[in-house]
């Protein structure tokens, strides 16, 4: 596991990616700043800069706090809530450690932006 920032409103989270092909891809781009979108009752996402052109089986029950990938925008996403996305299917890169971005982000606005770096 490898531990990451995520910086929302000039306060620092803590989170962990798992040692995958996918997340691998995804921690070259790192430092990233991205403005992440809202997107229904579950997550905030936005597309990466960069293409990742490695694939890994994927889920269609998101949860709370885990932190997944979609391939079909290319797309990291920070999920606060459980759900069943079907038919969609998303990669599990890691989860946070801290519950208190968990709450802030189901009460949050319809966008936020997002600095993410490895410690």
């Amino acid at each position: 596991m490898n531990k990451i920032g995520i910086e929302i409103q000039g306060k620092r989270y803590l989170a962990e990616l798992e040692e995958s092909s996918v997340s691998s891809e995804i921690q070259k781009q790192f430092p990233l700043s991205l403005i992440l979108n809202r997107s229904g009752s579950n997550e905030y996402y936005n597309s990466l800069p960069k293409k990742i052109k490695t694939a890994s089986k994927g889920t269609s029950h998101v949860q709370a706090g885990y932190i997944y990938y979609f391939a079909g925008s290319n797309a990291f996403s920070l999920n606060f809530a459980d759900l069943n996305i079907s038919p969609f299917e998303v990669v599990k890169i890691g989860y946070v450690d801290d519950e208190s971005l968990i709450q802030m982000l189901s009460t949050g606005p319809k966008s936020i932006e997002v600095n993410i770096f490895l410690l």
